[in-house]
């Protein structure tokens, strides 16, 4: 029973009533109490608090009134927050490419280890990037998006306050990820994002293509004429085409992209198994420790090495690089670079964990990253491995 047992057996039903009222219909306490009758409004403020205690309430504060702050006070307000040390680090550091993170945010998201806990943490994650979000997406007009439960857990956040976008704005939102080939197609993958982003914000618009039926990977086992033929295949899809291949592609005209990061541990994780297959070969297996010492993680599906490897080691990593099918190293620089320049979103990278400390301070070093939004933990680890 635990801390259910403490709550008196007469108050329980109406501490489960008030949490329901409150959480999905979104009622006041005052109105709760009229509803529960003869209950008083500081009794539900009680109940609402046994809810939270017990693990079934959980209360989200978004601010929505940033238009009515003047900009240099929201400014204020935003550093406030912000990891001093983090911010600092990043300030300081050599940018390959020029292009630094324009603005951190750090999240608060809890602690824990367990599937449940990080389950809750990307939840708390994804609700707080959903406002930074929502904000960048007012300067977009070609948002790309990749793939994974984080990026996922975003547009969850997203989808539970939507941003009120200026009358006559529209965005067109386009998968850059192709799908996994060896597990059914998940609400998680590149193509189901963009068009949930989609009904959010602008539900009336064409649907954005879609890279569903589209592999991600092209097996390293397949060399010269049957590489260029499965290749060939790719690019022959419709949306594929229309998105990377055509004298006028989509890519060229995104101005911003949301993504996450993969730990060198499971690079790739939502296609993490076959990569391991695609990128073996009968007599040189790849293991999930040999690509760790390789690589710092993924961005995206974008495989970046470790520094300081030797040339035999870079061109492993070409090689696995090369079964890629999605978007590309040169794709996330020419975004980035260019909203460097604009104003424009550029690259959103949103993660979580502390071992995503590697891959992420690598790409913030090779100028890959505009917007940066992170847990605690992550600031933290970022800010050691940077100092």
């Amino acid at each position: 029973m635990g801390r259910q047992a403490a709550v008196k057996e007469k108050d329980l039903i109406n501490v489960q009533a008030a949490a329901f009222l409150r959480a999905v219909h979104g009622l006041k306490q005052e109105e709760i109490a009229g509803i529960l009758g003869n209950v008083s409004q500081s009794h539900v403020s009680r109940l609402l608090r046994q809810a939270r205690e017990l693990g079934w309430l959980e209360v989200v504060y978004r601010f929505t009134g940033t238009d009515r702050l003047p900009p240099e006070r929201l400014e204020y307000l935003r550093r406030l927050v912000e990891s001093k040390g983090l911010d600092k680090v990043l300030k300081e550091i050599d940018v390959g490419s020029g292009v630094r993170v324009r603005r951190t945010l750090v999240i608060d998201s809890g602690t824990g280890t367990s599937r449940k806990a990080i389950d809750l943490r990307l939840t708390r994650l994804g609700a707080a990037a959903a406002g930074r979000l929502g904000e960048l997406l007012q300067r977009s007009d070609v948002c790309a998006v990749t793939w994974g439960s984080t990026v996922s857990h975003v547009v969850d956040g997203l989808a539970a306050a939507p941003p009120h976008l200026a009358p006559g704005r529209t965005i067109r939102f386009v998968p850059v990820c192709a799908e996994p080939t060896e597990q059914a197609s998940n609400r998680d993958t590149s193509s189901h994002l963009a068009q949930r982003l989609q009904r959010i914000l602008r539900a009336s618009d064409p649907q954005p293509p879609s890279l569903t039926g589209v592999f991600a990977l092209i097996p390293r086992r397949y060399r010269g004429a049957e590489a260029a033929v499965l290749r060939k295949f790719v690019d022959q899809a419709g949306s594929y085409r229309e998105i990377f291949g055509t004298h006028t592609p989509l890519i060229d005209r995104v101005d911003s992209l949301l993504t996450s990061a993969g730990a060198s541990r499971r690079v790739m994780g939502l296609v993490h198994e076959e990569l391991l297959r695609a990128g073996s070969t009968p007599s040189k297996p790849l293991t999930s420790a040999k690509l760790s010492e390789l690589v710092a993680g993924d961005i995206g599906g974008i495989i970046i090495p470790k520094p300081g490897l030797n040339a035999a080691a870079r061109r492993e990593v070409e090689q696995l690089a090369a079964m890629w099918t999605g978007v590309t190293l040169a794709h996330l620089l020419r975004i980035a670079r260019q909203a460097d320049r604009t104003g424009r979103p550029g690259v959103i990278l949103v993660a979580l964990g502390s071992d995503r400390a590697e891959i992420v301070a690598e790409a913030v070093r090779r100028g890959l990253v505009n917007e940066l939004i992170v847990d605690r933990q992550l600031a933290n680890a970022l800010t050691r491995l940077l100092s």
